[in-house]
């Protein structure tokens, strides 16, 4: 049996390892592009690289079903906290299919970026290009899926620390559902008890993003979101528009001071 993508993870996951593992034609979707121009070894490198540059990680969460598996893990880059969540597909035989790569906070995902940008110096510019997008609208419509518990607390895909309780919590995840519009749910979700985890695909005026996040709930509905997202330019725009529509509601603890915003990449 093919080793499952929690046992890989926790015996440093590489390039090599992700392809032994893997069915002919499986999917690699790093974090850090979504350039589809990528070799399946290209993308499995950087893959392992976003993977491994996360300091002192541990598996926080742990799901699995039939063919699937999904993993949170904990840690830091250069001293600042960030979760991933890595989502992985299989086939008949336990081989790979898919595997995703998810992450929050957006100053440690830019760097995560800007390393993997410095090494895989081969691949072409279009790799890393951050394409124009136009102004934020600033519409508002929050349409929750879940009901919310009053102890809800979002841990958004962009911000530096969790908001709460619910009224605060529920006005930024309305924001940011404005931001990346419609959601378009994966059939992929996977439960342990009161947990979840599963992802959705959405569209910042032509940008496509995807957010997984582990999900919990109580008697009163769903009390936490932990959320994390890709590709990185996307995590960029949501973090520059909401920046724009909440920073001086939410103050500057909510975000970093050395982190530029979108247009400064264009």
């Amino acid at each position: 049996m093919p080793p499952s993508l929690a046992s890989l993870v926790e015996s440093g996951l590489t390039a090599a390892a992700v392809l032994s593992a893997a069915a002919p034609g499986a999917v690699f979707d790093s974090a850090v592009t979504d350039w589809p121009g990528l070799s399946g070894e290209q993308a499995a490198a950087l893959l392992a690289a976003e993977t491994a540059g996360v300091e002192n990680a541990e598996i926080t969460e742990r799901f699995t079903g039939e063919r699937a598996e999904g993993l949170m893990r904990a840690g830091a880059v250069e001293g600042e906290p960030i979760r991933q969540i890595l989502l992985a597909t299989t086939d008949e035989t336990g081989r790979l299919t898919t595997v995703k790569s998810f992450f929050n906070s957006t100053q440690p995902f830019t760097t995560l970026r800007n390393r993997a940008k410095a090494v895989f110096d081969d691949l072409p510019a279009e790799a890393w290009t951050v394409p124009w997008l136009p102004p934020d609208p600033g519409e508002y419509s929050a349409k929750p899926n879940h009901k919310y518990s009053p102890a809800l607390s979002f841990h958004s895909p962009i911000l530096r620390k969790s908001v709460a309780p619910e009224p605060l919590a529920s006005r930024v995840l309305g924001h940011a559902s404005s931001v990346y519009g419609a959601r378009a749910w994966s059939e992929l979700s996977l439960d342990r008890g009161n947990h979840r985890i599963g992802y959705f695909t959405g569209d910042i005026q032509g940008k496509p993003v995807s957010i997984a996040s582990v999900m919990r709930f109580d008697e009163d509905g769903l009390a936490e979101v932990l959320a994390c997202s890709r590709p990185w330019s996307s995590a960029v725009a949501i973090y520059s528009h909401i920046k724009a529509r909440l920073g001086q509601e939410l103050g500057p603890d909510y975000f970093w001071a050395g982190q530029p915003d979108y247009d400064s990449y264009l």
